[in-house]
């Protein structure tokens, strides 16, 4: 039988299928927590991004006029976030003996996995930012810039299984910006803990299905056929990925809530796949690289480290808060699971 082209990787037409997949198979960006900004495209080159801004709010209160006095002018100040570029690659080879042993073709099978090979990477580096302005788990550093917007993540704090008091607590925090909590991301053992207790909601995206909840208005077919998993009315987004601390009945896991548009995302280029066939060595190979900005939105990449591993984005001395408190949109609890 013929080679086919559906049997082969042709960088042109493989590349926009895997970034189709991968925004597919991206959990945070089909919650609505990373939400790009066209700020953080850098195309023009360059391992920073600078976004500008006016603080939210005037200072100063009214003053009593007065025909004798005049009144002090106030003024309005400017700051500016600073994202960092992330540069990132994979490289993958297969041998000819290798297929033939198997009795089936290595590069196919790596061709229908990189999708979701691109997804988990992404968000691990999201994590990482995450993990950088928060700190550890269990011993959150006051110096943390999200700090002030962590329950139970503190030296001495006792945590316990999530409930509905998090949820409450969190929106607490952002003060009358609360309500504005729409997603929130979990390990595994927490979900399951969660599902256990009776405490996930479902809402169905079932086309044309008897119990479709969601079958009209805006989140209508948003979520593909399937059933999406809430708790206290907020997307719940399960990741292996996040920050653990301790083993057992003692391990305690990081829960993040978040705000539509929470994380911001740049793309600097759009990734590239390349492909290569070495005739001395009988082996294919393939490549991909990409290069774009995660960029919890609020902070500040506070040091001239460029292309940061994913060590030196979960350092917290690398980051700083710009925001205002309240304008921050994303808070972590700290959580036990009684799965363990």
């Amino acid at each position: 039988m013929a080679t086919l082209r559906s049997d082969i990787i042709i960088p042109e037409v493989f590349t926009p299928y895997v970034i189709e997949q991968t925004t597919q198979r991206d959990a945070f960006l089909a919650s609505g927590v990373v939400q790009p900004l066209a700020e953080l495209n850098a195309a023009e080159g360059g391992d920073f991004i600078n976004v500008p801004f006016w603080k939210a709010n005037l200072s100063g209160d009214f003053e009593v006029l007065s025909d004798s006095s005049s009144l002090t002018p106030g003024k309005i100040t400017a700051d500016k976030q600073v994202g960092v570029i992330l540069h990132r690659g994979r490289a993958f080879e297969a041998r000819d003996l290798a297929a033939l042993a198997a009795g089936a073709d290595p590069m196919a099978a790596i061709g229908a996995k990189i999708a979701d090979y691109v997804a988990n990477q992404r968000q691990k580096d999201l994590l990482s930012c995450l993990g950088g302005v928060f700190g550890s788990v269990n011993t959150t550093s006051a110096s943390a810039a999200f700090f002030d917007l962590t329950i139970d993540g503190g030296s001495g704090d006792t945590p316990s299984v999530l409930t509905p008091r998090h949820v409450a607590e969190a929106r607490a925090l952002l003060g009358d910006q609360g309500d504005k909590l729409t997603a929130m991301c979990v390990h595994s053992k927490v979900y399951y803990d969660l599902v256990e207790r009776k405490a996930i909601d479902y809402i169905y995206d079932n086309t044309g299905a008897a119990d479709t909840a969601a079958s009209q208005g805006s989140t209508a077919n948003a979520f593909g056929s399937v059933a999406v998993p809430t708790f206290m009315g907020l997307r719940v987004i399960v990741s292996d990925d996040v920050q653990t601390v301790g083993s057992g009945a003692n391990t305690e896991y990081a829960t993040y809530f978040f705000t539509a548009g929470a994380v911001a995302s740049g793309e600097q280029m759009a990734m590239q796949t390349e492909t290569d066939r070495d005739i001395l060595a009988k082996s294919d190979a393939m490549s991909i690289d990409l290069h774009y900005c995660y960029h919890p939105v609020g902070a500040k990449w506070a040091v001239t480290t460029a292309n940061p591993t994913r060590t030196q984005l979960e350092t917290v001395a690398n980051w700083s808060k710009v925001y205002e408190l309240k304008n921050l949109g994303i808070v972590r609890a700290t959580n036990l699971s009684n799965m363990d």
